[in-house]
């Protein structure tokens, strides 16, 4: 059920909760009394215990008290309300229950008479401590199985009574108590360790789950003379096993309950712990809390009060009546670990969002827990007030992600801008609470300290409170508000904290609670993105005959704030954004791209990637706000290509964890992420036209580029786009150059198409033979596009580097404009890129410059043996790290030489030029990763022998399921290069320095990449001229990836 609290108009009623003291009391300290004795030991007023038969918030006013018993022990209780009222004599005035529940009479006068009295403790049988009071005792006799937890009640004389104690009673005064009384103003409960009941008692076995106390009246009440101050002194053991001593400090209650919890107020009955001090329930939904009267449970625990330190016997749980085992002493674990706290966009971007989709916050802990986030989204510096982002939960032994979906407290998205919002992470494991309501005034503040027991040392002091719910509208604190009004990252409770004045407090329910860890404050945590990108394409000219070049413009650009639509609302703004994609498939009757990619202004724009061919363009672009970048993409049309209408779409997408606008929501402008450009191909003068490719069709020694040993395909195309004349009389040939390739037998192949009427010349050579097409029987090409396609393969001979290989087939025909017609030189996707078509005549035919470009590859050089003899370039790959949350992975050396048995190269004696004296790390890692784990790959090589190696490029593309860290070592540097005994970062830009990273997909230099595009990325490092001699001979790459 919900608490509702009543407000009489002459008293006020206070709940505390968890609290702990700190008056510096000796642990050695002779102890003869327990119980109001230490509530009154450090001066101001006396508290006096009620014992009422009315409720406050649903826990009965009226005190019961734990003490643990052994067999062979005497229980010692006493009351300064014997013989009065109710309370005539002693089995009605303490009554007392074993820990089966069994009700059990104390034996003895029991009455407390004076401040010496209670000062001295219960009297020895026998006459010892002839100065303390005359004890109703209880023996738990040896053999009774009734070790464990007794129940003590102190009755007062008259629970009926609602009349309050007298007002403003020095703790160390004892006031004669009457039969109206409904409190007791002196109790105490001592064990002593025999059953004779003597000696020294035994501090520290007694407890309560509350105490119920009134003060009689408070400061500003009538007939209150000065300040009424409460400096009582109390221990709190914690379930966990942990021990806080709490000074109350002066605080100016009235009637208050207090005790000590571990989650506070609740958002509903069974709810979350709310981290916050709510407002008084009238009115508004009542805050919920588990009354400490009621059993604990898994979620909900009531933590002890204890008046000394625990005692150091105490066994770690006993049984009670009504509750069953409880805990007493726990043992105390050892401090929990938790990693910082994380934040990555849902695109994966770490420290970025989107405003509309926001993204994970990610920690580790090695005990469970609640997590509080809070995000200062209104950057007042106040953390979890107004629109501020509080996320908060329950959090796991292990790794625990948080989603937030990137809006404000009030649902509204955040707004973007280039400075970062700051936010604040709390872990709270073994949290203690200390919830007050209606506490008036607070003037010193509490001092809560984590103590060792039995040392008594200080451990923490730290407490934390949020009242930012309570400030005015204009966003100020009110009269007499703690300074900070807000403590979420914590305040050094040792001099006393979130104290209060003015009456703060009044119907308000105020929680101060504490925690085993510091919370974290994260500066600039979380950047907000947004950004409205533009794309413009132009064609160069329209209609363009087929074998015509034709270049198209792409204009990408970022707009300003005032060019928004709709408008922003500041302090939105428009942000710099890097890595936007830019995407442009160009059709394929156009061959032979290239594209270049240029910044407007260098100073305020970039381009990932500089230059590329091929017909699916991508690439991104780094843009301020307001920069822009041009594509220019250059091309010609194929000389076979039919005439008619092209269009093709370039778009524009923002990076990861951006938003734009115009491409999420609906607004005036929602196609200006992408741009359309139509062209008209008139089909060319020649019938037919052709063209010829090529393709490295085996790699045979795996290096991604044409050498000696790799095969060739070429194929032929010729075809007859004009509309109405046949080619009649066709015969195709072509020679090859057999000093330079050798035919591979069988390769040949022919197709015809579209009504072409040609016979194809199995037995073509290239070289006894160089028909293509059969030279006896002559074919027909009929008009509207038949073609014909013919392929066959070469395998390049043991000829120098650089050698152009450079070929054209030739055809010959009637009925069309020419006569002889050779092929013009094409690429497309994955075919050797061939120059295009310069409109310069080279001979072939005098009267037309549109189709007169050979076929050319240009061999490269062979790759290095790396299991030969160490006279060339030798390469050893090595995982030198693995971080899991910014830690190393546990049970792994990753700073020694691990010898692989399959690599020879590892071991080779010119390593030692290294600075580590080997190629450390380990060849592969046995430890099982996850998501967002972090892996170190170093890359060492060694120029052996006696030659220098020029114009060494090393390039290792991402593995799959990866993804590259561009802030590795160093911001937008995700790569290291250690050379000439010097080591270095390298930006992730093409820029002036050895390298860069290449984007997903995007174009890379092929050779050394194995391919012209690598789904992950890949990192490419120029080495220069490696000589072999130390320390220029051997050095290393090194770059990160982190796991998907």
């Amino acid at each position: 059920m919900k608490l509702r609290f009543k407000i009489f108009q002459h008293q006020s009623w206070l709940i505390i909760s968890s609290l702990a003291l700190a008056m510096g009391l000796s642990w050695n300290q002779p102890i003869r009394a327990e119980g109001s004795r230490e509530l009154t030991a450090s001066g101001g007023n006396r508290p006096f215990l009620e014992f009422r038969d009315d409720f406050t918030g649903g826990i009965p006013r009226r005190t019961t008290i734990q003490v643990f018993a052994r067999e062979g022990e005497t229980i010692n209780l006493g009351s300064s309300a014997i013989g009065l009222g109710n309370a005539t004599v002693n089995t009605n005035a303490i009554r007392v229950m074993d820990p089966n529940g069994n009700p059990v009479n104390c034996v003895g006068n029991g009455l407390i008479a004076n401040r010496i009295e209670e000062e001295n403790g219960p009297r020895e049988t026998g006459g010892g401590n002839p100065n303390g009071y005359d004890p109703c005792i209880v023996q738990v006799p040896n053999g009774s199985g009734l070790t464990g937890i007794w129940t003590i009640e102190f009755v007062s004389p008259d629970s009926t009574s609602t009349v309050d104690p007298p007002i403003n009673i020095d703790a160390d005064t004892l006031p004669a108590q009457a039969a109206g009384n409904s409190y007791i103003s002196a109790w105490d409960v001592s064990v002593r360790g025999n059953l004779a009941n003597t000696g020294d008692t035994i501090p520290g076995r007694a407890y309560a789950t509350y105490l119920p106390l009134n003060m009689g009246a408070n400061t500003g009440n009538a007939g209150v003379i000065g300040n009424v101050e409460l400096n009582s002194l109390a221990y709190i053991q914690t379930q966990r096993g942990d021990l806080y001593r709490v000074d109350l400090n002066g605080i100016d209650p009235f009637g208050f309950i207090f005790f000590a919890n571990n989650q506070g107020f609740l958002d509903g009955p069974g709810g979350e712990p709310l981290f916050e001090s709510v407002p008084d329930p009238r009115g508004l939904p009542d805050p919920d809390f588990h009354r400490p009267n009621q059993a604990d449970t898994a979620d909900n625990v009531t933590h002890k009060i204890f008046f000394n330190p625990p005692s150091g016997d105490l066994p770690t749980e006993s049984t009670v009546a009504a509750f069953g085992n409880t805990f007493l002493k726990p043992i105390t674990p050892p401090e929990p670990e938790v990693s910082t706290l994380t934040f990555t966009g849902v695109d994966g971007t770490a420290g970025n969002a989107d405003p509309t989709r926001g993204g994970n916050f990610s920690f580790t802990t090695t005990e469970a827990g609640r997590y509080l986030i809070t995000v200062d989204v209104n950057r007042d510096n106040i953390l979890g007030n107004a629109n501020d982002v509080v996320l908060r939960g329950r959090a796991v032994v292990g790794r625990n992600t948080v989603f937030w979906n990137g809006r404000d407290g009030a649902g509204n998205m955040l707004p973007a801008g280039e400075i970062a919002y700051n936010a604040s992470f709390s872990m709270i494991i073994g949290d203690v609470h200390f919830p007050f309501l209606d506490p008036e005034n607070n003037p010193l503040g509490f001092i809560i300290e984590r103590i060792s027991n039995p040392a008594g040392a200080v451990l923490d002091s730290f407490v934390y409170y949020n009242d930012s719910r309570f400030l005015n509208a204009d966003g100020t604190a009110p009269a007499g508000a703690p300074n900070p009004i807000s403590a979420l990252l914590g305040v050094d409770s040792s001099g006393g904290a979130h104290g209060f004045t003015t009456r703060f407090g009044d119907v308000k329910g105020i929680d101060t609670w504490t925690s085993l860890v510091r919370p974290d404050f994260l500066r600039g945590l979380i950047k907000i993105n947004k950004a409205d990108l533009t794309i413009d394409k132009i064609v160069s000219a329209t209609p363009l005959q087929a074998g015509n070049p034709i270049t198209y413009t792409l204009t990408v650009r970022s707009l300003t704030n005032a060019e928004a639509v709709p408008p922003l609302d500041p302090p939105d703004t428009f942000t710099n954004i890097q890595g936007a994609t830019v995407t442009d498939t160009i059709p394929d009757a156009i061959t032979n791209v290239t594209w270049t990619c240029e910044p407007v202004d260098p100073a305020t724009a970039a381009c990932g990637t500089a230059s590329g061919s091929g017909n699916n363009v991508s690439l991104t672009v780094d843009l301020n706000v307001g920069a822009a970048a041009t594509i220019t993409i250059n091309g010609t049309i194929s000389p076979i290509a039919a005439g008619g209408t092209v269009q093709n779409t370039a778009t524009v997408a923002p990076p990861p964890d951006t938003f734009d606008p115009t491409r999420d929501v609906t607004d005036p402008n929602l196609n200006n992420n992408s741009s359309s450009a139509e062209l008209t191909i008139i089909p060319g003068p020649v019938q037919p036209a052709g063209v010829k490719s090529s393709t490295l069709f085996e790699d045979a020694d795996g290096d991604g580029q044409p050498t000696p040993g790799d095969t060739l395909e070429y194929e032929v195309i010729y075809a007859n786009q004009d509309p109405t004349r046949n080619v009649t009389e066709f015969v195709a040939t072509d020679r090859i150059d057999t000093s330079l390739v050798t035919f591979v037998p069988g390769s040949y192949t022919f197709a015809a198409a579209n009504g072409a009427v040609v016979t194809a010349n199995p037995t073509f050579n290239g070289d006894t033979d160089i028909n293509l097409t059969s030279p006896t029987t002559l074919g027909t090409l009929p008009p509207g596009g038949s073609e014909i396609t013919m392929t066959y393969r070469v395998r390049i001979n043991d000829i120098p580097p650089e050698t152009r290989i450079e070929n054209q087939a030739v055809a010959t025909s009637a009925g069309g404009t020419l006569e002889n017609v050779v092929t013009d030189a094409s690429s497309g996707t994955g075919e050797i890129t061939q120059i295009a078509d310069d409109g310069v005549n080279t001979g072939n035919l005098a009267d037309d410059t549109g189709d007169d470009e050979p076929t050319i590859v240009i061999v490269g050089t062979p790759p290095t043996d790396t299991n030969a003899d160490p006279k060339d370039l030798v390469l050893v790959k090595r995982i030198t790290n693995a971080l899991r949350e910014g830690v190393p992975i546990s049970g792994v050396n990753f700073g020694i030489f691990v010898d692989d048995p399959n690599d020879t190269n590892d071991n080779l004696p010119d390593w030692s030029a290294l600075s580590t004296g080997a190629p450390v790390g380990v060849p592969q890692l046995d430890q099982p990763l996850i998501s967002g784990d972090i892996v170190e790959y170093t890359i060492y090589f060694l120029a052996g022998g006696n030659i220098n190696l020029e114009n060494v490029r090393l390039c290792d593309p991402i593995p799959s399921d990866t993804a590259f860290v561009p802030n590795g070592f160093a911001i937008n540097s995700g790569i290291s290069l250690n050379q000439n005994g010097t080591t270095s970062n390298i930006t992730n830009a093409a820029d002036t320095d050895q390298g860069r990273f290449f984007s997903p997909l995007a174009p890379v230099d092929s050779p050394p990449c194995p391919n012209p595009s690598e789904p992950q990325g890949a990192v490419l490092v120029n080495l220069g001229n490696l000589l072999p001699i130390a320390p220029n001979n051997v050095g290393y790459v090194r770059f990160r990836i982190r796991i998907e």
